[in-house]
Parts: structure tokens; C-alpha cells; sequence
């Protein structure tokens, strides 16, 4: 007896848009093994970045609507608005291009928000940004005591001539505190070290006879040209003289001579030399006043009695390929970086201010430091700023620690030193309420 066989299955109806288009007809099914490790992996980290983002403009958005009634004060016609100045530098080990972004992701928004005008000093090298805040407290010193200003750079010379024509139109700043944001220790360090060079320190550098003299000396010790050079010398001095002789032809009569000139072109090892010269950026000036002088210095006549105020922005910056899991674990948390610092750039637009403490601890750091060039005196009182983004310290790049020649200051590596007259008249951005719940982790 045969048996009855089912009937075939029939296939499914395929999309009237794919058969024309010539299209197979597709049929969904699950990945394959290797297919699902991949699209999970990706999936995953795709997913979490996705989130981490869209926390952080929340955290940011938050802050900037703290900040935000600010920006519809009225203002008058003469009246400009409040200015702070910013302090970037390159990461240690790395370029300025790094700290500019960083500005731009996590400070910038909020000080935009509050509609704030900033003014950037900028260091590629360090001791520029020392160099930049103690040459900006000189200019204001010299302005207040009535002293001519001396003639800097292109950019300093035309912000000096747009001062002047807004005095003369009465276009006057906006009354209340102006403050700093420094960005990152490597620029906190120097901020320090420059502000106390600006104010306790002379308005003219003391130094530069004796580095002009020294620098004669070494010119005139330099050794003699080689005598391959004296011989080059002297070929391209008789080489005119021997092309113009005459020679005798078969009439006896001179005719001159057309010889080419022997002119020994330059080497290609001089060239390069000459273009590194030339494309180097020079280095900034030495300091008006080192640590050691603090003490002996007398503070400028026009030293108010409260500076102004500051914020220390972290900037943790790693490098190093072994260093990757830190930093893929850094990429995928900047939420809560976004939220630590937006709160201190809001408080820097609201202007809430108080004292650094005095007296923070035990100084633990007594002594020469194993990678610093100067020592601290063993009764100096320790202040909260010289532990501010410590921590920074240990990620800093490897090169920064290397000796080099004929240096006679780390700023980078030597302890931070604070004189009593100029850290107790500091003072920092402070905010005491969150205006808001934090960012929760749901949604």
C-alpha cells in the first residue's frame, strides 16, 4: 500500500518590491557563531559609548542651565562684559592642540552658557605660561604706578592700543571679580611660580647684563674656522681674479677667457642645521625672581589685599601603549569628568569665592625631591594649593623627568613653593548647593 506523502511546503511569498527589483528572496535566520562573539563585542561598546555621551551632555546641560540667567542680565551701552582669563598648556609629552579641545569639550560650554568673555595665554614650552602670567602682572604694575609701558609683541601692542581707545570712549568692564581658570598641574604650577614672579619681583629682568656678558664670553672662546672652511674662503676670493685673465691667440691678440667660477656650494647637513634653527620655537626668558629669593623680595606697592580668584581645572592625561585600559576606561566614563567640571566652571560663572586653607597638613614633602632641583625650607606652612591635581603627576610622560643640559629650573618638576604674602591673599571658586539632583544613570 503506498503511502500518502505530504504535500511540499509552499515557498514564501516574496516582496513584489525585491522581485522587481531582481533581488533574492531573503530569508532571516540566526547569526553564525563567529557572527554573534563580533556583533556582541561591537554592539557592546558601541552601546556604551552611546550612553556615556548622552549622559554627559546632560550633566553639561545641567550646569548651563544653572548658569544661563546670566546671559539675560542687561548690560549698559559703555559697559563690557566680565572677562576671565584661561591658562592652557601642553600636556606633558604632548602637543597644545590636546589642552585646546579638552578647553573646548568641558569648560567652554558652560562659560558660553553664561555668556562670559575669556582671554586665553597659551604655553607650548614649559615656563611659557609662568613667563605670560608674570609679564601680564608687570603691564598692570606699570599701568597702576604710572610707568611707560614697554613695547612687547605684535598681539600685546594692539590689546594696549584697544585699552586706550576704550578709555578715551568710556567703555569701562563690568564691576565684581574677573578670576582665572587654569587648565591641568603642569599649568597650575607655573600660574603659581608666575604670579609670584609678577608681584614680588622686579619690573626689569636683574639678570640680563650678567647673561649678555657671559654670552660675549662664549662668542669669543668659540674656536677658529677649519682650515677646509679657510680654504673655501680663499678659492671663492681668487676665482674672480683668474677668470679675468686674457690668452694669447694665433693674431696676438688678448681675448678673455670664459671659465666658470669655482664657488663651493653649502652642505646639506649646514642647510638643515640652518632650517631647525630657524623653525625652532625659541624659549621663554628667565625668570625675573627664583624660589630662593622669595624671602628677600619686597611685594609691589600696588599688591591688593585679595587676588584674584581661581579655578584649578583637572586634566588627566595619559599616555602609553600599556596605559590602554586606563584609557579606554577613561573614554567610556566621561560623564562624570563632564559633571566634576562643569560644577567648577559654574562656579566660576556665578563668582562665589572664599580663602584657600592655610595650614593643610603636614608639609610631606620636606626636603630635595628625587626629580626636583630645589630645596624646600623645613619650616615653610603648607597651603592647599600645593596639593591641587597631585595626582596628575603620576601619569605625567616619562620624557618630562629626563636631565637636561644647562637648566637651572623645572618648573614641571620642582615642589610648588608659595611665599605667605601671596597664598594668603588667593582665593578660589566655590559652590556649596547642587542646583539640581544629580544625573541619575537611568534613561
Amino acid at each position: 500500500m503506498a503511502t500518502q506523502q505530504d504535500p511540499p511546503k509552499q515557498l514564501p511569498k516574496r516582496n513584489p518590491v525585491f522581485q522587481m527589483l531582481g533581488m533574492p528572496n531573503f530569508r532571516f535566520k540566526l547569526p553564525s557563531r563567529n557572527w554573534m562573539i563580533f556583533l556582541s563585542i561591537t554592539g557592546s561598546f558601541a552601546a556604551a559609548i552611546t550612553y556615556d555621551r548622552r549622559q554627559k551632555k546632560k550633566a553639561q546641560q545641567k550646569w548651563c542651565d544653572a548658569v544661563s540667567h546670566l546671559a539675560l542680565e542687561p548690560l549698559p551701552v559703555n559697559q563690557l562684559r566680565r572677562k576671565l582669563t584661561v591658562y592652557l598648556e601642553s600636556p606633558p609629552g604632548d602637543s597644545l592642540g590636546v589642552s585646546r579641545q579638552y578647553f573646548r569639550d568641558y569648560v567652554k560650554p558652560i562659560l558660553v552658557a553664561a555668556a562670559l568673555d575669556y582671554e586665553v595665554i597659551e604655553g607650548r614650552k614649559e615656563g611659557e605660561v609662568r613667563y605670560g602670567t608674570a609679564e601680564k602682572i608687570r603691564r598692570l604694575r606699570r599701568k597702576a604706578e604710572g610707568l611707560p609701558v614697554t613695547p612687547g609683541d605684535n598681539e600685546t601692542d594692539q590689546e594696549h592700543f584697544v585699552e586706550e581707545l576704550r578709555e578715551k570712549a568710556g567703555i569701562i568692564p563690568e564691576a565684581g571679580i574677573r578670576g582665572d581658570v587654569v587648565v591641568g598641574r603642569h599649568a597650575w604650577k607655573e600660574y603659581i611660580r608666575g604670579l609670584h614672579e609678577g608681584w614680588l619681583g622686579p619690573l626689569h629682568d636683574p639678570h640680563k647684563q650678567t647673561r649678555q656678558a657671559s654670552k660675549k664670553t662664549t662668542t669669543s672662546e668659540d674656536s677658529p674656522p677649519s682650515p677646509h672652511k679657510v680654504s673655501a674662503m680663499t678659492d671663492s676670493v681668487e676665482a674672480p681674479q683668474a677668470n679675468t685673465q686674457t690668452a694669447d691667440n694665433e693674431s696676438g691678440e688678448a681675448v678673455p677667457t670664459n671659465e666658470p667660477l669655482s664657488v663651493e656650494a653649502p652642505s646639506v647637513e649646514g642647510l638643515e642645521e640652518k632650517a631647525a634653527n630657524e623653525t625652532k620655537s625659541p624659549s621663554p626668558p628667565p625668570p625675573y625672581l627664583y624660589t630662593q629669593e622669595y624671602a628677600a623680595a619686597h611685594p609691589s606697592s600696588t599688591l591688593p589685599e585679595t587676588l584674584g580668584p581661581t579655578a584649578s581645572i583637572p586634566q588627566p592625561h595619559i599616555l602609553g601603549f600599556l596605559n590602554t585600559p586606563v584609557r579606554i576606561y577613561r573614554f567610556l566614563n566621561q560623564r562624570y569628568l563632564a559633571d566634576d567640571i562643569g560644577r567648577q566652571a559654574a562656579a566660576v560663572a556665578l563668582g562665589v569665592c572664599e580663602s584657600y586653607n592655610t595650614d593643610f597638613g603636614s608639609n610631606a614633602h620636606i626636603g630635595i625631591d628625587p626629580v626636583s632641583s630645589s630645596p624646600q625650607p623645613e619650616d615653610q606652612t603648607s597651603f592647599e594649593q600645593q596639593e591641587l591635581l597631585r595626582e596628575e603627576e603620576k601619569e605625567w610622560h616619562k620624557s618630562v623627568r629626563k636631565p637636561k643640559d644647562n637648566e637651572s629650573e623645572r618648573v614641571w618638576l620642582d615642589e610648588v613653593v608659595i611665599d605667605s604674602r601671596i597664598g594668603e591673599r588667593m582665593r578660589k571658586f566655590t559652590i556649596h548647593l547642587d542646583l539640581q539632583p544629580p544625573v541619575s544613570s537611568s534613561n
